[in-house]
């Protein structure tokens, strides 16, 4: 199940000898927290270096799964390595924008395992009690909006400039961050996919059918499958003690309750939707065609950007290399335009 989950992680590595920072000061964050009532505790991490000017704010969160922002490895070699939820490069970015990260809920900022590869981090680190109960759409919707407020009236705050920036599950949360809170002036979905989550499975099937992996029939069966789990799930949204690929019933009801593109047609503020050809993550399903409905409702306010060679890693199938600095460039670059 767990192994499973590994496949909706985005992950970015660094290799270090052990005796790793370990604190969030240690990588130039202050933590903040935020204690809600209906959401529990929000942790969340603002880089420090000139967090007493007056700044944009940039909310970078991360894809789905249970694992703290940094999982830190300790191999039986004497070497160690650092596991990170979400690539952009802290240092540069902290001269122009307070950069925020913030935990899932119940997650610390960093854990480590004696292990030898994340895969195995992944089967052995176990999501906490209050991580499956509290981890939503709606969870991380509303904390990241709560985390907007309270930087504004915490630091200082350029507020023309307030640009949530998601990554695979996280691109499915900043359209609604953004109808939520209408402080958002700009929203970035890399990955993120457009249509409801769920049909990406079922186009999954049908596209192996095409290409002759699997008969059409077994590709039928798969689907009915399918579709009688998503009816389990939407029969039980509330559950999270029920589980289906390494998440609760609560977490997919959630996010799959709620369409990104629905969202981000309601939306009037700069969007920009980033996405890779070869993302086997979220197949063809609701990316093209978010560029369509746009053109179709006469609106004008999205960017779209593909990498065509490209997987969920941006590694480029045709050049054999990583594209994910240059995209991510291409990305703080359009938030600046």
């Amino acid at each position: 199940m767990k192994q499973i989950a590994i496949h909706f992680l985005t992950l970015f590595t660094i290799n270090f000898a052990l005796g790793q920072p370990k604190l969030p000061t240690d990588y130039g964050l202050k933590h903040f927290s935020i204690k809600d009532t209906l959401l529990g505790d929000i942790n969340f991490y603002v880089t420090e270096k000139g967090i007493e000017t007056k700044k944009p704010l940039l909310i970078l969160l991360d894809g789905s799964g249970n694992f703290p922002l940094k999982s830190y490895i300790k191999k039986n070699d004497g070497t160690s390595q650092i596991i990170g939820s979400i690539p952009f490069k802290f240092d540069k970015l902290s001269a122009k924008y307070h950069v925020v990260q913030i935990s899932k809920p119940a997650t610390p900022f960093l854990d480590s395992l004696n292990v030898n590869s994340f895969e195995e981090f992944a089967e052995e680190y176990k999501p906490s009690k209050g991580y499956n109960e509290k981890l939503s759409l709606d969870w991380r919707v509303n904390s990241a909006s709560k985390v907007i407020d309270f930087l504004i009236n915490e630091l200082q705050v350029d507020e023309n400039d307030i640009i949530p920036i998601g990554y695979s599950e996280g691109g499915q949360v900043v359209p609604k961050l953004a109808l939520t809170n209408k402080k958002v002036t700009k929203i970035v979905s890399i990955v993120g996919g457009g249509l409801n989550q769920f049909y990406d499975f079922v186009t999954a099937e049908r596209l192996k059918a095409q290409k002759g992996i699997i008969s059409a029939d077994s590709a039928q069966v798969h689907i009915d499958i399918l579709q009688e789990k998503f009816r389990e799930i939407y029969e039980n949204p509330k559950t999270t003690d029920k589980f289906w690929m390494g998440h609760t019933y609560q977490r997919w009801a959630s996010f799959c309750n709620d369409v990104p593109l629905e969202n981000m047609l309601k939306l009037d503020i700069p969007i920009l939707l980033v996405s890779s050809g070869f993302d086997e993550n979220s197949p063809i399903t609701g990316i093209d065609y978010a560029e369509i409905e746009f053109l179709r409702q006469g609106k004008e306010n999205l960017t779209y950007k593909v990498y065509p060679n490209c997987d969920h890693w941006f590694n480029d199938q045709k050049m054999e290399t990583n594209r994910l600095s240059e995209m991510m460039d291409f990305v703080i670059n359009w938030t600046s335009e």
